[in-house]
């Protein structure tokens, strides 16, 4: 694997809609009602769609200023959709149920929350509070750079090449994606225990990987983040929910660009890389501002922005939402493959 895997920086989706509908709303919009906190002023705006006409179910993009720490967005999030849930709206994650935008942005003097939701003839319903920008205690750790965290999902004893964790877009399901000695093996979450569901076989090797396989690793297809699977040189097709089978064409792709974002304070997006250790050395997964190289990391800087893994990093894929990356590990203590979820959070 290569010494240096850099991650793209991602583009913030959705934010110059959210800006016009910010501005729409300061031109035409009814005077906000104030609250004393964040989760107040979120609960108020819940209120407000539940007292217009409305779905009773809807799909919710949720965008929020980079500010607001996921420390501190996590709790008004969770504020807002009790209270939604508290006067009967539903939410679900499926395309087919009406969009609610919920922006929220902090201004010089204050902090704006805004809803915007179709009503049955297709006009938008806008709804807004705020508070005070005095009042909002932001806490230092959403300034300080985010840390890199790690939750193991699976090992085994067999090699393993890649992997990837996937959430249904149409059921919610939960899905592992395996690449291990030529075959492909896709697990699914039941009550938090994965259970083998299907498998595929792989284009042969013309020539030996690392592992002595075939080489493979996870792609994705930006902007609709589509999951190809590049193996052997061949960029194959197929259908996360659906019936695993493989369509395969040559590609000459080179080198993975990947891309990790945050909501911690500083900058939305990280760059991420591994050590330069060979198989006899355990790795480390480091982060840095996309303006950041490597090689212009002091040691001890780099330490304190990365992580160590149980062994060498063996391949390392962005999730679909960016907000994430899946790594396989061989651990050298044990001598198991593993894969683990790496996340960037806010803080100490």
């Amino acid at each position: 694997m290569n010494a240096k895997q850099k991650l793209s920086p991602p583009h913030y989706r959705g934010l110059a809609l959210s800006c016009v509908l910010l501005a729409f709303v300061f031109a035409c919009g009814p005077i906000p009602i104030r609250a004393d906190s964040l989760e107040d002023a979120a609960r108020n705006l819940a209120r407000k769609i539940c007292a217009a006409p409305r779905q009773q179910s809807v799909k919710i993009s949720w965008q929020v200023s980079p500010e607001l720490s996921g420390s501190i967005s996590e709790p008004l999030k969770k504020a807002f959709l009790s209270q939604l849930s508290a006067c009967g709206m539903a939410t679900d994650k499926r395309a087919d149920f009406p969009l609610l935008n919920i922006a929220i942005r902090v201004a010089a003097s204050k902090v704006v929350l805004v809803a915007s939701l179709a009503d049955s003839g297709g006009s938008p319903q806008i709804r807004m509070t705020e508070i005070r920008r005095d009042a909002l205690s932001i806490s230092k750790a959403s300034s300080q750079p985010p840390r890199l965290q790690r939750k193991l999902l699976w090992q085994q004893e067999r090699p393993l090449e890649t992997a990837m964790e996937w959430y249904g877009t149409s059921t919610q399901e939960h899905f592992l994606f395996l690449v291990s000695q030529g075959s492909f093996v896709r697990l699914r979450s039941t009550n938090e225990v994965w259970i083998e569901v299907d498998s595929a076989e792989l284009p042969k090797a013309d020539r030996p990987s690392r592992l002595g396989g075939g080489g493979a690793t996870f792609v994705l297809d930006y902007p609709e983040a589509k999951l190809q699977l590049l193996v052997n040189r061949k960029l194959c097709d197929f259908e996360p929910e659906g019936r695993l089978s493989l369509t395969c064409n040559d590609s000459y792709l080179g080198g993975k660009q990947l891309r990790i974002s945050s909501e911690c304070g500083g900058s939305p997006s990280w760059s991420l890389w591994t050590d330069a250790g060979d198989y006899t050395q355990r790795d480390r997964i480091i982060s840095g501002t996309p303006e950041v190289a490597e090689a212009e990391l002091p040691a001890d800087e780099a330490a304190s922005h990365s992580i160590e893994m149980p062994g060498p990093v063996l391949d390392i894929s962005a999730t679909r939402d960016s907000k994430a990356v899946i790594a396989v590990v061989k651990n050298l203590s044990t001598g198991n493959y593993e894969v683990y979820r790496i996340t960037l959070v806010c803080g100490n």
